[in-house]
């Protein structure tokens, strides 16, 4: 059964990830699986402490170039974003001088092309993040994969942190941090399955 695993998922990554396509244009290769991934967040706080929290909806795929580059969009629904701590801590991140969730729910990320072996090596992931209606160029840190297939074997694991007044976020410095986290683990499945 795991042999049978490995062999579909280096099919996939062979076949899907990493073989060009046959037509011009932009092809879409496997879907992230939101229901074996996690998107997380994090605020430090200046006294100590982190708030954290999860995303509890999100979505996103993988684009494949003619060149057989790679190309990340991910979407997730910061109204569904579930924050650890006290009911405050809830309503201050979400609040208009914070994540400004009632009107901008969605926060989105699109990578610049990237080689294929990225997801395995592990290194910087470019591109650019939308954050309360804003977006600025970001990057994220690819850690090196711990099996042959990253995303259906083994977790893609892309953090990084980003500054938070760079997005409009410039309320509550006394008891926060600039930087907000971001952390990733996500796998894989077919474009179109449950």
């Amino acid at each position: 059964m795991k042999a049978a695993r490995a062999g579909i998922g280096l099919a996939l990554l062979a076949g899907g990830l990493l073989g060009p396509p046959a037509a011009a244009a932009v092809d879409t290769a496997p879907e992230i699986d939101p229901r074996a991934s996690r998107a997380a967040i994090t605020v430090d706080l200046r006294v100590g402490g982190r708030v954290q929290g999860r995303f509890q909806d999100f979505d996103g795929q993988l684009l494949r170039h003619p060149d057989g580059q790679l190309q990340v969009q991910v979407r997730l629904d910061a109204s569904r974003l579930v924050l650890e701590g006290p009911g405050w801590m809830d309503r201050s991140m979400r609040s208009e001088k914070f994540l400004d969730v009632a009107r901008h729910p969605v926060i989105r990320f699109r990578s610049e092309p990237f080689a294929p072996g990225l997801s395995r090596e592990g290194g910087w992931m470019a591109g650019e993040l939308e954050l309360r209606g804003v977006s600025r160029p970001v990057r994220f840190q690819v850690a090196p994969a711990a099996c042959e297939a990253p995303g259906l074997d083994c977790d893609i694991h892309v953090s990084g942190v980003v500054s938070r007044r760079e997005f409009g976020m410039v309320a509550y410095r006394v008891w926060l941090q600039d930087g907000v986290g971001f952390d990733f683990r996500v796998r894989l499945r077919q474009s179109g399955r449950p």
